[in-house]
């Protein structure tokens, strides 16, 4: 079938990378190493798709890019952000960052079939919460972490961890609830809705924090291959089963448990680990 002229202009100017139930992430084709994230494609300072929310939309731009600024600029483990992009009406339309090489590493999980290794593995999630302490200490809770967030680069073994989308966290004095686009229902706890909600945002994080090293070190998602809605799941108390033989089973069960106090002490703790498998 051919496309239509528009889009086939489209697609002439911009390739979409993503879409999500509130984004799209797609890539100007004149400047192809950064990546656009807006409520819809923008060419020329014309919108391209859903009629756009323009005062809403501003708002949640400016919300993440409140989060980039107070993470201080360029990091090792944040995905460097731009700028914003503006209209002719100074409303933001979209957000300027750093394009990963590989994508996700919910992708990078779902996509090799051979394992890593499980150094690698426990390398990748010291990584993460590392990249997590760092986010606390500058006064922001992320609300939506997940390896959907967690963006790839470098080549074959070499591989490197940037973590992205700050737009529903928290910032310290600033914002200081979560926005509505939180935790996935597999990285939620395991408890009825009504509990979690009571929950201090710190202990929501720490848990997802658990479902990640789990995600990473088991390399595959959790509750993957239990059937049955998940939300059902997750609110009837089941957690997913942790193999014996996962190295880092004791730091997921105290993160599910509620027995760190901080992203720091999970990073030590998967460090000390990594240290003992270098060794070996």
């Amino acid at each position: 079938m051919r496309l239509s002229p528009t889009a086939a202009f489209i697609n002439s100017r911009v390739q979409v990378l993503m879409r999500t139930d509130h984004s799209v992430i797609y890539t100007d084709k004149a400047e192809p190493n950064v990546v656009l994230k807006a409520e819809t494609i923008w060419i020329d300072g014309k919108p391209y798709g859903p009629p756009s929310m323009a005062a809403q939309t501003s708002r949640d731009l400016c919300r993440e890019h409140d989060i980039y600024i107070a993470l201080g600029g360029r990091h090792e483990r944040i995905t460097r952000c731009f700028g914003l992009v503006h209209d002719d009406h100074g409303n933001a339309i979209a957000l300027k960052l750093e394009r990963a090489p590989k994508g996700n590493l919910r992708h990078l999980i779902e996509e090799t079939p051979e394992v890593p290794s499980v150094r690698q593995r426990v390398e990748m999630a010291a990584s993460l919460a590392e990249s997590v302490a760092y986010l606390h200490s500058r006064g922001v809770i992320w609300g939506d972490l997940s390896t959907r967030n967690v963006l790839v680069f470098g080549v074959d073994d070499d591989i490197s961890l940037k973590i992205c989308d700050f737009a529903s966290s928290a910032l310290e004095n600033v914002h200081p609830r979560f926005g509505i686009h939180t935790y996935e229902p597999g990285y939620c706890p395991a408890l009825p809705e009504g509990q979690v909600r009571t929950l201090p945002m710190m202990q929501r994080e720490l848990y997802a924090l658990g479902s990640a090293v789990y995600e990473i070190t088991a390399w595959k998602f959790p509750y993957a291959g239990v059937s049955g809605d998940i939300w059902d799941i997750v609110e009837s108390g089941t957690m997913p089963v942790i193999a014996d033989d996962n190295v880092a089973r004791d730091i997921i069960t105290r993160c599910w448990n509620f027995e760190y106090d901080s992203a720091a002490s999970v990073a030590d703790d998967l460090a000390a680990i990594f240290g003992r498998l270098t060794k070996e």
